[in-house]
């Protein structure tokens, strides 16, 4: 389930990006494309291979206000990664991301994840965040859950 802070916007989080990296030695960058297109929905390119995003349709969100000052918005919507082995449409819209992913620890279930574009400003390449969200891998989502809200916190004081 993917967990996203609705009043902290992703640039806000361009300085906050190098802390990150210095604070959390669990972490994990990797290069991912988008390819988007009216016919054939989304897709992605990651490690070498090519999946189409499909969801339940059952759309599940949940929407939690003053939460430490933040409001939540929780998406239980599951979504399939189906590899694809046929051709790309011929109309379609191609991002590159630069994906990050930040753990507390090896075994923790509650990961932040940042997606970034690069962008050449003034001969300079920067890292610009424009999405990110913290992925939670466990069935019940309590915010009660002392392990939870101390990884969260964590996580919430490098971001403010």
């Amino acid at each position: 389930m993917r967990i996203y802070i609705v009043n902290i916007p992703p640039q806000t989080l361009k300085d906050k990006l190098n802390n990150l990296c210095f604070l959390f030695n669990e972490h994990k960058k990797k290069i991912k494309y988008e390819i988007c297109s009216k016919e054939f929905g989304i897709s992605i390119i990651e490690d070498n291979t090519i999946k189409h995003i499909e969801t339940t349709f059952k759309t599940e969100y949940d929407l939690i206000k003053g939460y430490n000052n933040c409001d939540l918005l929780v998406d239980k919507t599951i979504y399939t990664l189906i590899p694809v082995v046929s051709q790309f449409p011929v109309n379609y819209i191609n991002s590159k991301y630069i994906e990050y992913t930040f753990k507390t620890c090896n075994k923790s279930k509650l990961s932040l994840i940042m997606e970034c574009v690069e962008e050449n400003v003034n001969f300079n390449l920067e890292v610009i965040p424009v999405n990110y969200y913290f992925d939670y891998d466990c069935e019940n989502f309590d915010l009660t859950d002392h392990f939870f809200e101390e990884e969260f916190n964590m996580f919430l004081s490098c971001l403010n």
